[in-house]
């Protein structure tokens, strides 16, 4: 009976001596107590997320469709660096240079955009996701550079030749002579103007090109910009610290198709213009804050600065009442300001103010 008894706890797996439960009944003990203990620092954790969550969820509730067309229609351009060994001062710890972007990268990243489209997810009647695609065309530019820089001896100023579409700068010097003119009248004019705008002369502008077609007879931009490159190929060559501060560009985007299509189409006819600096800060000055060039580890952004709008519904966009129009109000207020500054006639920009019926 004895050795049937052994034999059976010997055959039976799971057959544990006294001794070995009574440890096992410690470490269980044991395994309670510490749980009891961390059980409060876990709640706390998970109140925490909890909280983060909901913060996170409200953070997405007050994004508008408004601030999602201007993230998607942000450029992102492949940033450039200077050599450390073409820097004078580097070896005095002078690494404040900047990164730069060069135009034609600029160009090329619109490239596909101005092809098929940009995609812009929205979310209408608060429930219905879809992505609305827009097309952009070149609507204005200026360039503008430093007239004492070596830059401006080099590069010879011209501009698109026919007269309907942009106002060409002249090469025989009469134009640099004017400079010195145009910068006193633009430091008498800046005394009048408000605290967001230019308050320092423009420099020598030695580009500009302003479109006047009507919007269905417009090349796409990537187009455009090749036709404005053969006639100043500097238009794909200039660095963006080559430029000063009041150096632009504006691009209009036009509605093509929405995926997926139904009867809200309607809604979302809303033409805009948006506008983006074209300059960057040689090397960091303390306490400078003008640069509207953002700089990430994916690239160089042109955030957009000055908005205009055209068949702008504000119950689709703006989702926040007061609020977001005055949003709109301060972008299109700020983009007017800007061009008075430069003393720019901007016919599309125009156009959109004469017609902003946004409701």
């Amino acid at each position: 009976m004895s050795n049937l008894g052994r034999s059976r706890v010997r055959e039976d797996r799971f057959y544990s001596p006294p001794a070995m439960r009574r440890y096992n009944q410690q470490q269980q003990k044991h395994v309670q107590q510490e749980e009891q203990k961390v059980q409060p620092q876990r709640q706390q954790e998970k109140q925490q997320q909890s909280e983060s969550l909901m913060s996170s969820s409200s953070s997405s509730v007050v994004t508008t469709n408004l601030d999602r067309f201007m993230k998607h229609t942000t450029p992102i351009v492949t940033a450039q660096h200077f050599p450390k060994t073409s820097m004078k001062g580097w070896r005095n710890q002078d690494s404040n240079y900047h990164p730069y972007f060069i135009l034609g990268d600029l160009w090329e990243s619109l490239k596909e955009w101005s092809a098929y489209g940009v995609g812009v997810p929205l979310v209408l009647n608060e429930s219905d996701s879809v992505v609305q695609y827009y097309v952009p065309f070149l609507s204005a530019i200026q360039l503008y550079v430093d007239p004492s820089s070596p830059l401006t001896t080099t590069r010879r100023p011209i501009g698109e030749s026919d007269s309907d579409s942009s106002r060409a700068t002249s090469s025989d010097g009469s134009y640099e002579n004017n400079v010195a003119k145009n910068f006193n009248k633009l430091m008498i004019r800046s005394d009048n103007l408000e605290e967001n705008e230019i308050r320092n002369p423009p420099g020598l502008l030695i580009f500009e090109y302003f479109e006047r077609a009507l919007p269905y007879h417009r090349a796409p931009l990537a187009d455009k910009i090749s036709d404005l490159a053969s006639k100043f190929p500097e238009l794909k060559s200039y660095r963006s610290c080559d430029l000063t501060q009041s150096s632009w560009v504006s691009v209009a985007w036009y509605p093509i198709y929405r995926i997926p299509v139904g009867p809200s189409l309607q809604n979302l006819d809303a033409s805009f213009l948006t506008f983006h600096s074209l300059s960057t800060p040689l090397k960091s000055v303390e306490g400078d804050k003008s640069s509207m060039i953002e700089v990430h580890d994916v690239g160089i952004s042109l955030p957009i600065f000055g908005l205009a709008v055209y068949k702008f519904k504000s119950s689709d966009w703006t989702q926040s009442g007061i609020h977001g129009a005055e949003k709109v109000d301060s972008l299109m207020h700020s983009t007017e300001n800007w061009l008075r500054s430069l003393n720019a006639y901007h016919p599309d920009f125009v156009f959109f103010k004469n017609h902003d019926f946004w409701r």
